[in-house]
């Protein structure tokens, strides 16, 4: 990987980090679905205006794929994280969505019959043990909506590690814009109907509509085919180096801008989820001969 490559990641790890502040200012006042059905509406329009009229009905003959892909990498975990926030701090939740790649290898070996080695294993078993810190010795009160907002970001890794695996199998040499405007427009019609359902009473904020759109251009329009690209150019080294940036930018985020406390749960429970990312990717420490990264 390039120096050039290594400076993108870095804006790309803060801009993917970012996006949980958005979504905690925006969750608690217009819902978990209507900021969600608003942030892939967004994409998915200006995406679609970068595709054009012609890709757009060469990505139409491809409509079930992107359905699914759309369902699993979009509507669910956006909801869902969406979901979480309106309760968890956006710190907490950006540390419990770096076990997308625990999740991702537990996919691997139920559904590609991936081989689970000893060491893959014990990444999985190390970063359930960083979620338990993370939640357990957090200094918010374990009450069911608590424990419901962790588990829908559990669940909502899960299902980015499902709707990856999906990309990867379906949809493998598809342009990146292609895949990332097929999967939004999908997911815009999937949330819908919840959404119609679901519409605040009063219209939204400044702070709050502000937040919906950065979501939508930045965090999503201009991030995802961005992040694609980088993949197809240089392979998952680019993945995990983003894989560890989300999390501490999203952390910083939350602290300089909604004043959220770094607590001494956040060190050891992020600590520990990195040492499973390590273990994920293969990726040796400085001195170490060989730096590879999962397949």
């Amino acid at each position: 990987m390039t120096n050039s490559t290594a400076l993108l990641l870095l804006p790309l790890g803060a801009i993917f980090g970012s996006s949980f502040l958005f979504m905690r200012v925006a969750a608690p006042e217009l819902g978990p679905i209507a900021v969600a059905e608003g942030r892939v509406g967004v994409a998915a329009l200006a995406l679609a205006l970068a595709v054009g009229p012609r890709d757009l009905r060469v990505l139409a003959t491809e409509w079930r794929g992107y359905l699914v892909l759309g369902l699993f990498n979009v509507a669910i975990p956006f909801a869902l994280i969406s979901f979480a926030e309106v309760t968890i701090s956006a710190s907490l939740a950006a540390l419990l969505n770096a076990t997308v790649p625990m999740f991702a290898v537990i996919v691997g070996a139920i559904w590609l019959r991936q081989r689970l080695t000893a060491k893959r294993l014990t990444a999985v078993v190390t970063g359930l043990v960083g979620v338990g810190v993370l939640v357990g010795w957090s200094p918010i009160e374990l009450t069911p909506a608590t424990i419901l907002a962790a588990a829908a970001m559990l669940s909502a890794t899960a299902s980015y590690a499902i709707g990856l695996t999906y990309a990867r199998r379906r949809f493998a040499g598809v342009p990146p814009v292609h895949s990332a405007a097929g999967q939004t427009m999908a997911a815009t019609v999937i949330l819908a109907p919840l959404a119609l359902l679901t519409l605040p009473s009063a219209p939204p904020s400044l702070e709050a509509a502000a937040s919906v759109l950065t979501l939508g251009l930045l965090c999503t329009a201009f991030a995802w085919p961005l992040l694609f690209r980088l993949l197809g150019a240089f392979g998952p080294t680019a993945a995990s180096t983003v894989t560890f940036l989300a999390p501490v930018f999203g952390v910083t985020w939350g602290a300089l801008f909604l004043a959220e406390p770094l607590g001494p749960e956040m060190l050891v429970g992020g600590a520990v989820i990195a040492v499973s990312l390590l273990l994920i990717f293969d990726i040796r420490l400085p001195g170490q001969r060989q730096v590879t990264a999962a397949r």
